[in-house]
């Protein structure tokens, strides 16, 4: 098991979930994008599904997170039935340098210690812009990786 890709492979068998700052910088993060009720919201690189099954439950919003591991994907499955959220959250594999979604689609988009990780990080940063509507929000609370 090498760098990233092992480091992710690890995660998702152990559903393992890591950003800064925990719960509270989720929370700061969606106070800072205006999250609340009747939002739609993107999460790049969901992993586990802690951060969406949080929000949708936390601010009543509808909540869609990508991971570009189907093995994350399937943990955010099992997580939205364990939290009783399955209405309000959906999940895809997804690149975050090649978004799934047509332009202008939520009102946020966030990520947590995924915009590191691509090998384009400003193609992936102009994808959360252009899904993102007009007067809406891309958040990021972002690490470092280092090789």
């Amino acid at each position: 098991m090498e760098g990233q890709e092992g480091f992710f492979d690890f995660a998702a068998t152990v559903g393992l979930t890591k950003h800064i700052g925990g719960v509270e910088a989720t929370e700061t993060l969606a106070a800072w994008c205006d999250i609340g009720p009747g939002k739609v919201v993107l999460d790049v690189g969901c992993g586990v599904g802690v951060t969406p099954c949080f929000i949708a439950r936390r601010y009543r919003c509808r909540v869609v997170g990508v991971d570009i591991s189907p093995q994350m994907i399937a943990r955010c499955h099992e997580r939205a039935r364990r939290e009783r959220v399955e209405g309000m959250v959906e999940f895809r594999v997804a690149d975050a340098q090649d978004l799934p979604f047509e332009n202008e689609l939520f009102d946020a988009v966030i990520t947590e210690s995924v915009t590191a990780f691509p090998a384009d990080k400003q193609r992936a940063v102009n994808e959360y812009a252009r899904v993102t509507r007009p007067g809406g929000y891309v958040g990021l609370n972002e690490s470092t990786w280092l090789k």
